[in-house]
């Protein structure tokens, strides 16, 4: 299943009290599209407000390929964690437009005493962060749900096998099915539903289980 990368945005009003506080606090960058920002030495545990532009968080994956995790717009805050707990993390931050980005020192949210004279910033930081806590939750989900794609295709392919056609009952609820294939009912029918959209079964029921485009079964189940 395709994973289609999250945008993380958020307030935009040069004179709300967030922006006000980050223009105060921050150090103004522009940088131009294609640009990969240094974030080390000094400033590796710092925060990073986008006023204008596009940002992405690349990764490199097993393969040597850098793939995309998520993008920010305007509003958003990236490298926030490592500013939030001051520790490292992986990860390159390139710019997909021309960009304005305030750096604000990591050091401004690390306790009591500072959030105190930035409470604004510190709300929004919090906000921000739960967006993001989010965005990773869902991706793992997506990759689970990769992973049981595959094995359902199997299934799928080993009924077919077993009852020698591609139009057969299940003779199970999709309730027992799941308990079976051991996920929740929810997650069998997000795959259900992915493979019809996908043209590639037609119904998956008690009743009755119809394979459309068994070769494209076989793609999905890594055959």
């Amino acid at each position: 299943m395709p994973f289609a990368v999250p945008v993380v945005h958020g307030e935009t009003d040069e004179n709300s009290p967030v922006w006000r506080e980050i223009r105060r606090e921050g150090t103004r960058l522009v940088i131009r599209a294609g640009t990969f920002i240094d974030i080390s030495g000094d400033h590796l545990l710092d925060m990073y407000c986008l006023e204008k532009g596009r940002v992405r968080i690349l990764f490199d994956t097993l393969e040597g390929r850098q793939r995309a995790l998520m993008t920010f717009e305007p509003g958003g805050i990236f490298n926030l964690a490592c500013a939030l707990t001051q520790k490292d993390a992986s990860g390159l931050y390139q710019c997909v437009k021309d960009s304005v980005i305030w750096r604000v020192p990591g050091t401004t949210l690390k306790d009591e005493k500072a959030v105190t004279a930035c409470p604004a910033l510190a709300a929004y930081a919090l906000r921000q962060m739960g967006t993001v806590a989010l965005i990773h939750s869902t991706f793992l989900s997506d990759m689970l749900m990769d992973d049981f794609v595959i094995r359902f295709s199997r299934y799928l392919l080993s009924l077919a096998a077993r009852y020698d056609s591609t139009d057969f009952p299940l003779g199970i609820t999709q309730d027992r099915c799941a308990a079976m294939l051991g996920v929740h009912r929810a997650t069998l029918g997000r795959a259900i539903q992915h493979l019809k959209k996908n043209g590639v079964i037609e119904c998956f029921r008690r009743g009755r289980v119809c394979i459309l485009d068994p070769d494209k079964l076989r793609t999905l189940a890594g055959l």
